[in-house]
């Protein structure tokens, strides 16, 4: 039974891990360039059968963690407005907010806001509103000057936000062009629909984990790398798996970036 046991979740990991996602997205744009077009009439029947079977499955992981993602991030939203209607988020200026700010050439005397809301489980930031929301565990547990590498990240989203903006505006720009090639060879409506998405999902991924390791490397600049390295120390100690997602790198991955400003001229 606990060999059993360990297999399932060696599965469970395998099955979630980034990487087999990635793999499966790119699965799923060769074989619906294969299934969808004429090129399928020259594959043998057999073979076609079995190539469906690796699209279905490709397509099922695909849409796993973006379900998983939309689900999670929904509950959270709904979650913390009707939390925050009874319970406000509370108002605290860091110390060193404004010189953190400072170094990062930015203008920003707010405070952030602290939340005892159990569905927040890290620090965010507002993109709409220009708030950065730290969960109050996060401050009583960091060391100040890891709560200010926290505090740099959070700010660089808000640095870069029109960046993040214009590179969201080029994916949708990519997927529109990439859809209107496909479209001249696809005969099967479904194939194009579920390609088009792949492709879009696989570019706003490569923005997305771009855009944290941006602010992870201007939070590094403006504090100190070896701050934010044991920031995310703390929360790989308590997140299950390593931090890979569609939308971050790997906690390792983060981290073996910033040791590259150890020996760097800040």
């Amino acid at each position: 039974m606990a060999k059993i046991t360990r297999v399932r979740e060696f599965g469970k990991r395998l099955y979630l891990t980034f990487r087999v996602w990635l793999l499966a997205l790119v699965g799923v744009l060769v074989l619906s360039v294969i299934l969808g077009t004429g090129l399928m009439f020259f594959i043998p029947l057999t073979a076609r059968y079995a190539l469906v079977a690796f699209y279905l499955l490709f397509t099922e992981i695909m849409a796993y963690p973006l379900v998983h993602l939309i689900a999670g991030s929904t509950g959270q939203i709904v979650s913390s407005f009707a939390y925050n209607r009874k319970h406000k988020p509370k108002e605290h200026y860091l110390q060193n907010g404004q010189h953190v700010a400072k170094k990062m050439n930015m203008e920003y005397d707010k405070p952030i806001y602290l939340t005892d809301n159990p569905s927040v489980t890290g620090p965010f930031t507002n993109l709409f509103s220009r708030k950065i929301y730290f969960p109050s565990s996060t401050i009583n547990e960091l060391h100040p000057t890891e709560i200010d590498a926290t505090f740099g990240h959070e700010l660089a989203h808000i640095k870069y936000q029109w960046k993040f903006v214009r590179e969201l505006l080029l994916v949708t720009l990519a997927t529109w062009a990439f859809a209107i090639l496909l479209a001249y060879f696809t005969i099967i409506p479904m194939v194009y629909a579920i390609a088009q998405f792949a492709f879009m999902m696989l570019m706003l991924s490569v923005v997305m984990r771009r855009n944290e390791s941006l602010a992870d490397w201007a939070s590094g600049n403006a504090t100190t790398p070896e701050a934010l390295i044991s920031v995310l120390d703390y929360f790989e100690a308590k997140c299950k798996g390593n931090g890979s997602s569609i939308t971050h790198p790997s906690f390792q991955a983060r981290k073996k970036r910033l040791e590259r400003l150890f020996d760097s001229d800040r």
